[in-house]
């Protein structure tokens, strides 16, 4: 359970966490740019900008992608059952600057960075510009790994295959001298998913110790209404029209119209520091039905952005409350 007085953030663990090695860029062009600023690039002159000194921007975002689609595949794989939702709500705990500045620092990234003099302390003491180091070295690890990368020769045809394929090469010589002109090179990204493994051998190292606390957080009895073994991602569905069902069977057995009281929350898998604004908020709907007896039955249910899902996952809860609810319910 997560709650105000002990926060579950990956945060909170990275103080206490065993980091693995970082692997080196073995590329000196792209470590070169992932430690360069673009104050320094934009400083330079014209003559040393031709010999390509570039900055880390496009490979911060480029790292930034790379770093959100491993631990996306990496929620689903230790979690196969959650929905989407979960999956970025747990990610951002994960990926955000704070986390990422961090990270970067522990490995003293920023420190190694070249800046234009004017923009050095500013530089190190942004919690952004650091993050975005840590995204670029990601991105250089991976391109380097591309780079790297063996060169295999395609398999050689036998001789009848080889002998057909020059002959039709000759044939066909001034066709495609005509073509050269007009068709676009081939982009070969063959290599990008062996460079994709080799990175995951390092994040998964670095963040799957850190997920599973993530996940542990979610065994309380709020977030089962979202995640929990018994209503998991078929809720939502399985609620759908719950609460004119609801109402039909109150009027059926002459009882009160339910009542349906709400608050815009914050749920208890979003950690404090992360409270900010109403981004990420959700609808607790407690559906209140009366008794004929003066008692009720209250059930609570919680609907991504909208009170209606929260109304019907309500109402569905209170259907399901009891094998005997509308005999109870007109005690």
């Amino acid at each position: 359970m997560i709650d105000d007085d002990i926060s579950e953030s990956a945060l909170v663990l990275l103080d206490k966490f065993t980091y693995p090695p970082l692997p080196p860029i073995t590329d000196t062009k792209l470590e070169r740019a992932v430690f360069t600023h673009r104050s320094l690039v934009n400083s330079l002159p014209t003559d040393l900008l031709l010999g390509g000194y570039e900055s880390y921007e496009k490979l911060a975002h480029l790292g930034d992608s790379l770093l959100n689609t491993f631990i996306t595949c990496l929620l689903h794989a230790m979690n196969p059952k959650s929905r989407p939702k979960t999956a970025t709500d747990l990610r951002s705990k994960l990926v955000n600057g704070e986390i990422n500045a961090h990270i970067s620092r522990h490995y003293d990234l920023p420190a190694k960075v070249l800046t234009a003099r004017s923009v050095g302390g500013t530089f190190r003491a942004s919690d952004i510009e650091a993050g975005e180091v840590y995204e670029a070295y990601l991105a250089g690890l991976f391109y380097s790994y591309v780079k790297a990368k063996p060169n295999v020769s395609p398999p050689s045809a036998s001789h009848e295959e080889a002998s057909t394929d020059k002959n039709m090469s000759q044939d066909n010589s001034n066709k495609q001298n005509i073509e050269e002109s007009v068709i676009e090179p081939k982009v070969d990204i063959s290599s990008h998913g062996q460079a994709f493994d080799r990175l995951s051998l390092f994040l998964q190292e670095l963040y799957q110790p850190l997920i599973q606390p993530l996940l542990d957080s979610l065994s309380s009895p709020l977030s089962e209404l979202l995640f929990g073994d018994r209503f998991q991602e078929d809720i939502l569905v399985l609620s759908e029209g719950a609460k004119s069902e609801l109402n039909t069977l109150t009027q059926k057995w002459r009882l009160a119209q339910p009542r349906y009281s709400h608050e815009y929350i914050w749920p208890e898998w979003t950690l404090p520091f992360q409270r900010k604004g109403t981004h990420g908020k959700v609808w607790k709907s407690t559906c209140t039905v009366r008794k004929r007896d003066g008692t009720s039955l209250s059930m609570n249910g919680i609907g991504d952005g909208a009170k209606g899902p929260a109304d019907n996952v309500a109402a569905y809860l209170s259907c399901n409350a009891s094998q005997d609810l509308l005999l109870d319910l007109t005690k």
